[in-house]
């Protein structure tokens, strides 16, 4: 385990930002280290805070803006994880046992994610800064209470560039776990499902679609295993049309209908391309929920465009007093840019009725605009 502390020297430029808290050092005037390394950052010779080295962009991943006397990443990462354990048991729905552990900058540990499933804690590292601290993350996991396995999920390029599932404590993990979501039961595949699993940080818009279904038509476009059909046929959708050009995933949400008692043969599941799908008659309810339009800073005009193109598409499709359950993961465009490329596409008159981002299990570290990456809007065609 990497343990010498080195003492880095920051541009002006950058210990303000530092000081204000942002989680970030980037490359530019800053030595390359291995990732790991415990770092001392400095404005001259006054110690701003203090992190872990990284080997791209970010030069360094801030963990604080104190000044401790000698490293101690596991005491950190034991102090700072049982401390989001707590906060999740205060504002988490008792009932749920899916949900967001560590979402890292928002949490104080930039580039690391833990996410929970059951008694099955998933690690993610986005940065290799982490690496050499796995026996501490786990080490800082095993006495939570819930936690009787933890395994990390590969997939992050430049940090693994593998695939699927790896046992770090305990047994291994199932294929298929079913999870509880509020009054919604849900199955995960946490070896090959989106993220880690499920999409998490939609469990909230979820249970708020599941409120305005009630007696309408609904269509859920990009599914995946239909959180939200599921959520608004319990909550008394007459009709509910579930899209996704994924067979499987559409075999999942069939399968998470039954789970909740509900019967899929009373409803629709269409393997097509949501992007140019279209409903029979107009629907009571759409969602609109893509994946990410935008992979770098290049990309957001064609996204913006995109965005615009879904929405004056699908918009016609909604009735007169429907609504519209958008969304968006695309972290390279802002709140405000989406808004306005759904309001470019949409034709006649609509109205916002609601707008959030992240739930509180995924946190945001104040002047972290990167990490504002989710967007959800309910609008109402008048």
């Amino acid at each position: 385990m990497v343990k010498k502390w080195e003492r880095v020297p920051v541009p002006a430029s950058t210990a303000k930002p530092v000081r204000r808290g942002h989680p970030w050092v980037f490359r530019d005037g800053v030595p390359r280290l291995a990732p790991g390394t415990p770092v001392l950052l400095l404005d001259g010779d006054a110690p701003i805070g203090w992190g872990l080295a990284d080997d791209g962009d970010i030069a360094v991943r801030v963990l604080g803006t104190d000044a401790p006397d000698k490293p101690d990443v596991a005491k950190h990462l034991m102090d700072t994880i049982g401390r989001a354990d707590r906060f999740r048991s205060r504002v988490m729905d008792p009932r749920t046992d899916a949900y967001r552990l560590v979402n890292g900058e928002g949490d104080g540990l930039g580039g690391l994610v833990i996410d929970r499933y059951g008694d099955l804690a998933i690690v993610r590292l986005y940065a290799k800064a982490w690496e050499p601290w796995l026996d501490a993350i786990v080490a800082a996991l095993m006495p939570l209470a819930w936690v009787s396995g933890v395994s990390r999920r590969l997939g992050v390029n430049r940090v693994d560039g593998g695939e699927g599932l790896v046992r770090l404590h305990g047994p291994e993990a199932a294929e298929v776990i079913v999870v509880q979501e509020g009054a919604m039961r849900l199955l995960v595949r946490p070896a090959r499902g989106q993220k880690t699993g499920m999409f998490l940080d939609q469990r909230e818009h979820r249970a708020l679609v599941g409120t305005w279904a009630r007696g309408r038509v609904v269509a859920n476009l990009f599914a995946y295993h239909g959180g939200f059909s599921v959520a608004a046929a319990l909550g008394g959708a007459a009709y509910v049309t579930t899209v996704d050009q994924a067979p499987d995933a559409i075999e999942d949400a069939k399968e998470n209908f039954r789970l909740n008692d509900l019967d899929p043969d009373a409803h629709a599941f269409e393997v097509a391309d949501a992007f140019s799908w279209s409903p029979r008659g107009k629907v009571g309810l759409l969602v609109l929920d893509p994946p990410s339009l935008a992979h770098g800073k290049q990309s957001v005009a064609p996204a913006r465009a995109a965005y615009r193109k879904l929405h004056r598409h699908h918009g016609a499709n909604i009735s007169r007093d429907g609504l519209l359950a958008t969304s968006s993961c695309t972290s390279w465009m802002t709140p405000d840019t989406w808004r306005e490329a759904v309001e470019e596409g949409l034709e006649g008159p609509w109205s916002w009725l609601h707008t959030s981002e992240a739930p509180p299990d995924h946190p945001v570290a104040v002047g972290h605009v990167e990490g504002r990456y989710l967007k959800f809007a309910l609008l109402r065609r008048r």
